[in-house]
């Protein structure tokens, strides 16, 4: 695959990701990277094992222009400062309890747990539940 190891930096990364780097950069002597910034994933995998991080993030693993080959990554951070990279202050995602996109905000609702014989009885707990008048189940 011929593509620039320049072209792959970011222009700006979530403070998870520069947390990642920053992972990766603190244990870069317990995993071999070749041509400046090819990692294998099972180097990835064995250094990622028994820390906070479960998998290689998607922002490596899943973007065709990271691979290097069959079971390879490119990741150029690991030749770049950290301090010189931007962090995208921009957090995405709604903050819990925050109306959806019709404006309702998303509950919970508490179903008792029960054995019930008849169909009609699991209808009528479900309409306590949600406050509904039991005709309209």
């Amino acid at each position: 695959m011929s593509t620039s190891n320049d072209s792959l930096i970011l222009a700006s990364y979530t403070p998870g990701q520069i947390a990642f780097i920053t992972f990766l950069k603190s244990r870069r002597d317990s995993f071999n990277v070749f041509d400046e910034c090819t990692v294998s994933r099972s180097d990835l995998v064995a250094v990622i094992k028994g820390s906070a991080y479960v998998a290689i993030p998607a922002w490596i693993a899943v973007k065709p222009n990271r691979r290097s080959g069959r079971g390879c990554y490119l990741i150029p951070e690991l030749n770049v400062d950290v301090a010189s990279l931007t962090v995208n202050r921009n957090l995405r995602g709604r903050k819990p309890g925050s109306p959806n996109v019709k404006g309702r905000i998303i509950g919970v609702v508490n179903i008792p747990i029960v054995n019930f014989a008849r169909p009609e009885d699991f209808g009528k707990a479900i309409a306590t539940a949600l406050a509904l008048p039991s005709s309209n189940i």
